[in-house]
């Protein structure tokens, strides 16, 4: 089955087994984002940002699935992994039109203000999300409240309305997968939500656009979702609870959640930046050419995940590890400036 899911995604027959390519353990080790060998007869261009995240879905697809015990393959795994591969461009659930039509008025710089402020004005949950925004600490003036939405647009501006419309649409990706996984969904959700304005905070000290940051940090993982959708669909196809070692499980969230993270925001008309963003915000392997805009995402990530566990961040091994090129000394005075958690 697995053979079949590398050709279908891959397009092409799949390399010779490596020995670095077993079954992942408990805790993965980073894998290439796309196979390392390129063919010689491979055109000089470089490929389309969708050509390499379906490289980068099939290599992983094999390095997750090569060697697997039995208990895996009489699970409900290889199920899942074949509907994410198959199902990829349904990304998660059906976007509504009118978010996709509002996040296309947000990317275009010509878009008259009044035309995104009516965008807002059709929703209330919209709405209430905007004001918060252009009301928060980093928006906000002193005494000064607003109430207008054509006001708050302006205030946030074009990239703070896009991360509006795409925290909207990563709630409406919420989903149930039944059993344990409901409460990981939430937790994956509320990462994000931290780890976005950590990357607002530190952006500058990357030569990075804050909004743009922001973004990025509030979609970097919608890949789990993406996953965990597709485990709903799986559950309610077969009746019941899923069955899946935790073995299997977390190294597939490891491996699959950038492409296909990469992939949904394509399917969500975000651009070639933000889903190779979202593709690579590991850093694995560590890009050939300085990538600061990964680099925001990356240190941001680890800033939260150090919060959360109240564990210390070690920022000479991050910057070994994930091979960064921003000024160290700029970017730790940036994260001392943020608020505690």
């Amino acid at each position: 089955m697995f053979k079949s899911l590398w050709n279908r995604v891959a397009g092409h027959t799949p390399p010779a087994a490596d020995a670095t390519a077993a079954a992942p353990p408990l805790e993965p080790a980073p894998v290439p984002v796309a196979a390392p060998v390129r063919s010689a007869s491979a055109p000089s261009e470089e490929p389309t940002v969708e050509a390499q995240l379906r490289r980068a879905l099939a290599w992983r697809v094999q390095v997750l699935t090569d060697g697997n015990p039995p208990e895996v393959l009489k699970s409900d795994g290889p199920a899942l992994v074949e509907l994410a591969v198959r199902d990829d461009e349904a990304v998660v659930r059906q976007t509504p039109g009118a978010a996709l039509e509002a996040l296309a008025l947000a990317r275009d710089p010509d878009t008259p203000l009044h035309q995104l402020s009516a965008v807002f004005e059709k929703d209330p949950m919209l709405a209430q999300a905007l004001l918060r925004l252009a009301n928060s600490a980093w928006h906000r003036r002193e005494g000064d409240m607003l109430t207008s939405l054509p006001l708050a647009v302006q205030r946030i501006g074009q990239r703070g309305v896009q991360g509006v419309l795409a925290g909207s649409l990563i709630q409406q990706a919420l989903c149930r997968p039944g059993g344990g996984y409901d409460e990981q969904v939430h937790r994956v959700w509320s990462h994000m939500q931290r780890t976005a304005p950590i990357a607002r905070a530190i952006a500058t000290a990357f030569r990075v656009d804050p909004e743009t940051a922001f973004m990025h940090a509030l979609l970097h993982d919608v890949g789990k979702l993406v996953l965990f959708s597709h485990m709903t669909t799986l559950r309610l196809s077969l009746k019941r609870e899923l069955r899946l070692p935790e073995a299997f499980f977390r190294p597939l969230l490891w491996h699959l959640h950038e492409p296909l993270g990469g992939l949904a925001a394509l399917r969500w008309e975000m651009g070639d930046a933000t889903a190779h963003v979202i593709g690579g915000h590991h850093r694995r392997p560590v890009p050939e050419r300085a990538d600061l805009a990964t680099e925001v995402i990356f240190v941001a990530e680890a800033v939260e995940l150090a919060r959360c566990n109240t564990t210390k961040l070690d920022l000479p091994q991050l910057w070994q590890d994930g091979g960064l090129t921003a000024d160290p000394g700029a970017v730790e005075a940036a994260i001392a400036t943020l608020p505690a958690a």
